[in-house]
């Protein structure tokens, strides 16, 4: 497994969903109740961009504002139609230096 640094304001408030591009893929970084996530950039469901339509509510759950699907941020499951497939996640921790993430690719 790779990793990729990513530099953001560890401190970002929750809601905080940001586009970045590590190795060629375009992913969405969240900020939400329990931590960072990275996400594929766009919606599973049709393919809206996650930076541009995404919401966080409720504290861990991602909301694409383009057809209502909702998911889990800690987990990627669909919690509400009209996805039908899951958010691929990928772990993000804190890289030790306060300035930046570590994602795993």
């Amino acid at each position: 497994m790779t990793e990729a640094r990513v530099d953001v304001d560890p401190e970002a408030p929750a809601r905080t969903i940001l586009t970045v591009e590590v190795d060629g893929l375009a992913l969405a970084l969240i900020r939400h109740a329990d931590g960072w996530v990275a996400a594929d950039r766009d919606c599973p469901h049709a393919r809206c961009s996650l930076v541009r339509d995404g919401e966080v509510v409720d504290g861990t759950t991602l909301v694409c504002n383009c057809h209502g699907s909702e998911f889990d941020l800690r987990t990627g499951e669909v919690l509400l139609d009209p996805a039908d497939q899951p958010l691929r996640l990928r772990r993000v921790r804190p890289s030790g230096d306060g300035r930046s993430l570590l994602i795993d690719l």
